[in-house]
């Protein structure tokens, strides 16, 4: 009785790695779409950002690494969320921007 139920446990496990249809070719290109848009987004986002050069091993750097560390992973995020969004909803435009106005990156705000 205990094998019987431990072999049931395994099958049941086991459903989940049933292989998943293939994605169609109109579905990869309409995410390769959604990623080209995204990346033409976050490359225009991050122009000033890319110009910086990293400071790693610096005791004071010129500007706070982690500023810049954050700043990136802030849009990056924008990124991600564009490409999800548009991969979910099949919109075009531009999603990072609420009733037009766009979405400025998460950045720390120091005080003088």
């Amino acid at each position: 009785m205990i094998r019987l139920y431990l072999a049931a446990l395994l099958c049941a496990g086991l459903a989940g790695c049933a292989a998943s249809a293939p994605e169609s070719q109109a579905q990869k290109a309409d995410d390769a779409a959604c990623t080209a848009q995204g990346d033409a987004a976050y490359q225009a986002d991050t122009v000033d950002e890319q110009a910086r050069t990293g400071q790693n091993g610096l005791l004071y750097g010129a500007t706070p690494t982690h500023v810049f560390d954050a700043e990136t992973l802030g849009a990056e995020h924008v990124r991600e969320s564009d490409i999800a969004t548009c991969e979910q909803n099949g919109t075009y435009g531009n999603p990072s921007s609420i009733n037009g106005v766009p979405v400025v990156a998460p950045h720390i705000v120091g005080t003088p």
